[in-house]
């Protein structure tokens, strides 16, 4: 059974306000929601229980002021985001994450490692730096995710490469103001997050 990392939805609003807004968020702090009472839910459970949410990092990758685009193919593992294009690399952090009982940020950052290095090949990174937030309530996916934007830059766009394993298929590096123009053809997300990488 896969467990998931959340956060109870009233704690959440503790630092975020309440109810929790919308969109792209420059605060609170990632260590400040980190420090946060945690939860390690089943995934079936946290998937239908809006009075949490997964933290959800999700990491961009940027070089000469270009972000790496991509697209997900007909078999990712959620049918809503098929075909869609992305910006971001993200997924659960699970229990196996938590090395100590609690949660430190030494293991968010482990978390969000693995996850890079589970569906790209990119040997090098110049620098790694948190955004903000993105978050949105329209869906009953929505309402049960959170998303941590990570800024990753890189110094050679040959440097990243997409697993094979992975039904992802790399389109090329893009202007900001580009994907935003054509944020229609982009999971919700990428529209978010590329507003935090302006």
């Amino acid at each position: 059974m896969e467990n998931v990392y959340c956060i109870q939805r009233s704690d959440l609003e503790k630092v975020f306000g309440s109810p929790l807004p919308t969109g792209s968020l420059s605060d609170p702090p990632l260590a400040k929601v980190l420090a946060l009472p945690h939860h390690f839910l089943p995934r079936t459970e946290a998937e239908s229980n809006p009075a949490y949410k997964q933290i959800i990092p999700y990491q961009l990758f940027l070089r000469h002021n270009r972000l790496f685009v991509f697209q997900r193919g007909q078999g990712v593992g959620e049918s809503r985001l098929a075909g869609k294009l992305s910006i971001g690399i993200g997924g659960h952090i699970n229990q196996e994450d938590s090395k100590t009982g609690g949660f430190t940020t030494a293991e968010y950052t482990a978390a969000l490692l693995r996850e890079r290095d589970e569906e790209l090949i990119c040997p090098r990174i110049i620098s790694s730096k948190f955004l903000g937030w993105i978050n949105a309530e329209k869906t009953a996916v929505d309402k049960v995710h959170l998303g941590a934007v990570h800024l990753c830059r890189i110094p050679v766009a040959e440097n990243i490469r997409l697993r094979g394993d992975e039904d992802l298929h790399a389109i090329g590096w893009l202007l900001p103001g580009d994907i935003l123009f054509a944020r229609r053809d982009y999971e919700k997300w990428s529209e978010l997050a590329v507003k935090l990488a302006q």
